[in-house]
């Protein structure tokens, strides 16, 4: 979710957390230093505004964990998602000072305390994220210019595996016999004129192994961590070194390999980002369900002694 009106992901960053340090320093500083300074009571969570305040934070939380159930009915489109992330993200910002002094600045007994340092990570988990969707997209774009969609990576990368196999076979291979009544009839012609393999001896042993080992388990994603072509520079060297090696009229192919391999680096590296953008995730959900649990029993425990 992109916020801020600037450009640079710097000026959106700078916007969130201004943004959040205003809203935390207004909303809970004004009334901590009014009571510091004795300008009125210190905050109590038993008073009558500190209840108030304490059933708008919660219903504040629950406007908040709507935003899961109404994935299931977007169908609907009851309102524009932009519009509810927005709802999302500020309400989110404003809870904060809210149960601050609904709290009165303090734990209290071991339920509040525990609920409230739920809350607490909750929020800092959701600017965390915020922060994170503003910096990965960007870099996404500028760093993997040959972006594929994620959950489709390894469905390419085996089509891509498939085609360097077919490549390698393309120059160690004798050509096929001319036919004349093949659709491919010009093309065949071109490869059957030459009459061997283009590549032969020692050569078409090292490409192939480099194939076998090296390149196809790399496209595979078998072996991410130890192949040399995980690095550019490794990956430039080795395929540099195997160019040198074949006959000039090998280079394209030899190209198209290094192609492939640097499409498979991309794609390693917009996994990883994925995993950043949406890993967060997976400790924002359970800390906010686990939190609005608590808020629930706290809740009913503190007007049941009201």
């Amino acid at each position: 979710m992109l916020l801020g009106k600037s450009r640079s992901v710097r000026g959106r960053i700078a916007a969130i957390l201004v943004a959040a340090t205003a809203i935390a320093a207004i909303g809970a500083g004004v009334p901590w230093l009014g009571a510091r300074l004795r300008l009125w009571g210190w905050p109590e969570p038993s008073s009558w505004y500190g209840v108030l305040l304490g059933l708008v934070g919660g219903a504040i939380v629950f406007f908040e964990m709507a935003i899961w159930p109404r994935k299931w009915l977007r169908r609907l489109r009851l309102v524009p998602t932009k519009i509810w992330m927005r709802l999302h993200i500020w309400f989110g910002l404003v809870c904060l000072p809210v149960i601050l002094v609904h709290a009165g600045f303090g734990f209290g007994g071991p339920l509040s305390a525990f609920t409230l340092i739920l809350f607490l990570l909750v929020t800092a988990s959701g600017i965390w994220g915020l922060v994170i969707q503003q910096m990965l997209p960007e870099k996404l774009l500028a760093e993997v210019p040959g972006e594929t969609v994620a959950s489709q990576i390894e469905f390419v990368a085996d089509v891509h595996s498939a085609e360097a196999m077919r490549l390698v076979e393309s120059l160690t291979t004798a050509p096929p016999e001319y036919d004349a009544f093949d659709p491919r009839a010009a093309q065949l012609q071109k490869v059957a004129a030459r009459g061997e393999p283009l590549v032969t001896g020692n050569p078409a042993m090292e490409l192939m192994r480099f194939r076998d080992t090296v390149l196809v388990p790399f496209l595979r994603g078998d072996a991410k961590r130890k192949s040399p072509l995980r690095t550019r520079t490794e990956s430039q060297r080795r395929f540099t070194l195997l160019r040198d090696s074949l006959p000039e009229t090998a280079t394209t192919v030899v190209r198209r390999l290094e192609e492939l391999a640097a499409l498979r680096r991309q794609w390693d590296f917009q996994s990883r980002l994925n995993l950043w953008l949406h890993g967060w995730l997976i400790l924002h959900l359970p800390l906010s369900i686990a939190m609005t649990g608590f808020m629930v029993i706290h809740a009913v425990r503190a007007l049941k002694y009201w």
